[in-house]
């Protein structure tokens, strides 16, 4: 019957090799070998192999010849690569210990398995029932006799098999006609029995088959016996007589030390002490053997690994937060790596610090010294005293670390440098602990320091909270959430409910105001921000009855400026929720520019004005005092080189507040110009916020530093999202409407876009990269007016545009449905070309731009009767209440999404009972996809693309030219 065998025999050119073969086995006649056995057979046949078939067909497949062809080989064909090993200079550093490692494992599984193995002799033709090879279950064992004499050392090497039911058998080689199957690991043929070795190579028996005994003179015993000798004790079976073999049972010791790893990084490494003996704990050898020399004799001591206890010790690490980082290696464990030796070294000496007793409990003994220097391991004392003095925090902090008191402003320049490395006195290395960086950094970056003390801006309180740890105004330091304030009772004579959140906005605007601080109010649109704004405003200038009294010097009147389209808006909320105010309207080119407008404004409560008169009579404003500063629609001011910007800084006012939807509307510098307004200094230099936080928050995606900030500024600033506070708001739907361009449009499209990649291309190589990014969005400014409708850009052009054909037809459709809709586009010129559309359908609409002189009268018209409305984002993105529309249609996508979000705000705001639909048009295959995925990709801080003046400005090369691919 067809069986698998397994035949050992030579190989031309290779030499002794074993190959699987399927084979029928008869009585009294050679052994049939049908064919070599591969592991095509078993993928064909799975179920005809029992697993000890199927592991030595796939090992012994290894050192086929064409398997080893493909391993070694770099010949043109198989015939070659067998015919060259001979002189194949891979044959014996390679090829050949390869065939031996395979051919120890296939001895191996055939130990244990009931596949026959053969031996064919070289000189026979055939095969036969009585070349079967018998091979043990269990490996043979190297059993060495050494005999130490005043005359030197003699041993002989005997070889024990053991065979489970069976005696012992134990034999020399001497006289035996021994062959070597396999060398690394020693199998050795004696007839048709063969004996294999865990623990032997071939070298070690040869010496011993022409001799029993090997003597070593006394000239060389010493040598001998500290290196041959040992060994053997610690590897194999040893006899021994004139010298002893003890075993050493000592229960070991852990011990840490701080060294440098491969990579000279700081890192604890395990050691473990048995007997005289200390190793790190990485040695996987189970046995040593220390050989003593004392009184003219030899004593070995055999010490044998106690792995239990050294893995429960490496258990105790591990609870107490280290992790391996190497064999013996250990490191803390870290959310984020800390780079740089003395931060990393800093964390091993807080982790020992804080470990030290627990360990001396366990056993472990500790080695302080790195580097030729000793660690201070001192758990330091801090010793936190402050006052408050009117806007500052005065701090004094000394630190015990040992029998040393150390000012803490010695540490200054560690914590500002990021250097945890301070030598003591006594000389020694003390590493600060990792948490002083988190805890004090900040303090350093905002405070001044005048001789022992540290002087922090009040504003400032939430630094202070984590010097101290102490809670400052009853504000709850690290939490990103709205703080819940002390209720505060509405003002007398307030025509308006507020809504809770409402309510809660004019809570923290009034913490604002006890405690001194300014403050941005930065809810979305249609929230209501006017309406918290006017009923603090009327709170502040009651008196204790509730009567609103002239403003004859009580107080000083607060000035409020915003775009001149809200000046009118702000004057109708004053008289509708808060009649009592007296407000002063200095706009209009008829206004009163006198020195003495001081003492005017004093008989009023509240002054408005525009962002432009601000700018323009600045001279004469920045005599005046107010008690409130109130900037509505701050972003128009986020520019802090502008004359605007200027101006509103030289404003004197007792307290600040901001107004916003968009705090950050192209890029953070935006967030730290409105902060430095109403809180300066709050943020640091704009150069240092560049530096701190900007680049690192834009550039790298630092987590840390972001989340830094919004602790550093969540005090002062409150911001709620329509859809988590007007739950009561209708539903928003948006939807993005692909449009195809016209054969006409998409021809003069895809020639411009030629054109314009290839002068972009060499505007790189020739100009700076501020004016390259300037020219680039021009040039990709002229794509987007294309894909709106080619018109735009040329007035010759006679075709169509996909997107406005789509447009159109939209409109018709959803006024004829009883529906109102609000149109946006970046472009004036965008809306006039719809504009004539609408006209030759004979639809009614009302336009708003920026040249449009009676604003009131076309809101009115659009309110009253005109079922569209046509607005340029310039215009009317911000200070319109247009609840009347359910549409809103967005002709093209902005480099800035908040923009486009102000816009939608129009229509979906505090009012709006219907649903609102929001429907953008883009032309497909065209830089407005390009656009509209970039919005998404850079809205993730804070609804911000880009800086303020050119939305290219933090795009590379590559990226301009993907908008153009």
């Amino acid at each position: 019957m067809e069986q698998l065998i397994v035949v050992f025999a030579q190989k031309r050119n290779i030499g002794l090799t074993a190959i699987p073969y399927l084979a029928v086995i008869g009585d009294n006649k050679p052994i049939e070998l049908l064919e070599h056995a591969t592991p095509e057979h078993i993928r064909k046949d799975e179920r005809r192999f029992t697993n000890d078939e199927k592991e030595l067909i796939n090992i012994l497949s290894q050192i086929s010849d064409q398997q080893l062809y493909r391993k070694f080989g770099r010949e043109d064909s198989l015939r070659l690569f067998i015919d060259g090993l001979p002189g194949h200079k891979l044959l014996h550093s390679h090829i050949l210990p390869f065939i031996d490692s395979v051919l120890f494992q296939a001895i191996k599984v055939l130990a244990s398995s009931d596949v026959n193995a053969y031996y064919k002799d070289a000189a026979f033709g055939n095969l036969y029932n009585t070349d079967i090879l018998n091979i043990p279950p269990l490996p043979a064992k190297a059993l060495f006799y050494f005999m130490l004499k005043p005359e030197g050392l003699s041993y002989s090497l005997r070889i024990l098999q053991e065979i489970p039911g069976q005696q012992a058998k134990e034999f020399s080689l001497k006289d035996r006609e021994i062959g070597f199957i396999c060398k690394r690991n020693a199998v050795i043929r004696i007839g048709n029995r063969i004996y294999y070795f865990d623990d032997i190579d071939h070298n070690k028996l040869k010496p011993f088959l022409d001799k029993y005994t090997i003597q070593v003179p006394s000239s060389r015993l010493d040598d001998y016996m500290k290196g041959f000798v040992a060994n053997c004790i610690r590897t194999y079976e040893v006899i021994a007589e004139g010298f002893t073999i003890e075993e050493s049972n000592d229960q070991p010791s852990p011990h840490l030390s701080l060294l440098k790893d491969l990579n000279l990084e700081p890192v604890v490494g395990l050691n473990f002490r048995y007997f005289n003996r200390v190793f790190l704990a990485d040695n996987k050898a189970s046995v040593f053997v220390d050989c003593i020399y004392k009184d003219g004799k030899y004593r070995f001591f055999r010490i044998r690994r106690d792995f239990g206890f050294e893995q429960a010790a490496v258990e105790k690490l591990h609870n107490l937060g280290l992790r391996r980082c190497g064999d013996a290696l250990f490191k803390p464990v870290l959310e984020d790596e800390e780079t740089g030796d003395a931060r990393a070294l800093a964390r091993l000496a807080e982790w020992l610090r804080t470990n030290r007793e627990k360990l001396e409990k366990e056993g472990f003994s500790i080695n302080t010294e790195f580097e030729d220097r000793q660690i201070a391991l001192d758990l330091p004392g801090l010793d936190i005293k402050s006052q408050e003095d009117n806007d500052w925090f005065d701090i004094h902090v000394s630190v015990r670390i040992g029998d040393f008191i150390i000012p803490f402003l010695k540490f200054r320049k560690n914590l500002i440098e990021g250097d945890p490395a301070y030598i003591l006195p006594d000389g020694r290395l003390f590493l600060l602990p990792p948490e002083w960086f988190t805890r004090f950094s900040e303090l350093f970056d905002y405070a001044k320091v005048e001789k022992d003390s540290i002087k922090l801006p009040r504003a400032h309180f939430s630094i202070m909270e984590r010097v101290s740890s102490v809670n400052v105004n009853g504000h709850k330091s690290g939490e990103n959430v709205v703080p819940v304030f002390p209720e505060t009772s509405l003002p007398v004579g307030l025509n308006a409910t507020l809504r809770p959140y409402q309510l809660e906005g004019y809570a923290w605007l009034n913490f604002l105001r006890e405690n001194g601080y300014g403050g941005i109010l930065a809810d979305d649109m249609g929230l209501g921000k006017t309406l918290q704004t006017i009923t603090m405003l009327l709170r502040i200038y009651q008196d204790d009855s509730g009567s609103v009294k002239r403003n004859e010097g009580s107080l000083p009147p607060s000035l409020i400026v915003m775009p001149t389209s809200l000046v009118h808006n702000w004057q109708a909320e004053f008289k509708k929720f808060a009649p009592a105010l007296k407000i002063y309207n200095f706009t209009g080119g008829n206004r009163l520019r006198s020195k003495s407008i001081g003492r005017i404004f004093n008989h009023y409560h509240v002054v408005l004005t525009s962002y432009g008169i601000l700018r323009n009579d600045i001279e004469l404003l920045k005599h005046c005092s107010f008690h409130y500063f109130i900037l509505d629609e701050s972003q128009y001011v986020k520019n802090p080189s502008s004359k605007i910007y200027d101006a509103v800084k030289q404003v004197e006012s007792r307290y600040r507040l901001s107004l916003t939807g968009t705090p950050i509307e192209n890029s953070l510098t935006d967030l730290w110009a409105q902060m430095n307004l109403v809180n300066k200094g709050l943020l640091g230099s704009l150069a240092f916020f560049k530096r701190s936080f900007v680049q690192p928050i834009t550039r790298q995606s630092d987590e840390e530093k972001e989340l830094k900030l919004k602790k550093l500024i969540q005090p002062f600033l409150l911001r709620r999202r329509k859809e988590e506070v007007a739950r009561d708001l209708p539903p928003l739907m948006e939807q993005t409407l692909y449009c195809d361009m016209t054969a006409d449009q998409k021809s003069y499209y895809e020639k411009e876009k030629s054109g314009i990649r290839n002068t972009i291309s060499k505007i790189f190589e020739a100009k700076d990269a501020d004016q390259t990014k300037l020219l680039a969005l021009q040039a990709l400014t002229r794509l987007r007016q294309i894909a709106n409708h080619p018109l735009m850009v040329d007035e010759t052009y006679v075709g169509s545009s996909g997107k406005f054909e789509q447009i159109v037809d939209n409109l018709e459709s959803i006024v004829s449905e009883g529906h109102n809709v609000l149109v946006f586009s970046s472009f004036v010129k965008d809306l006039e070309i719809l504009e004539r559309a609408l006209k030759d359908r004979k639809l009614t609409y009302s336009m708003l731009t920026g040249a449009t002189q009676e604003r009131q009268k076309v809101i009115e018209e659009f309110n009253e009767k005109a079922p569209i409305f046509l607005i340029s984002l310039k215009a009317g993105g911000v200070g319109l209440n247009l609840v009347k529309a359910d549409y809103v249609f967005m002709l093209n996508p902005w480099w800035n999404p908040a923009a486009e979000a102000q816009a939608i705000n129009r229509a979906h705001r505090i009012g709006q009972t219907r649903n609102v639909f929001v429907y953008r048009f883009i032309s497909s295959d065209t830089i407005e996809e390009k656009i509209a995925k970039l919005q998404q990709r850079k809205t993730e801080l804070a609804d911000m693309f880009v800086n303020s003046n050119n939305p290219l400005s933090d795009l590379s090369k590559e990226e301009i030219m993907e908008l153009l691919s």
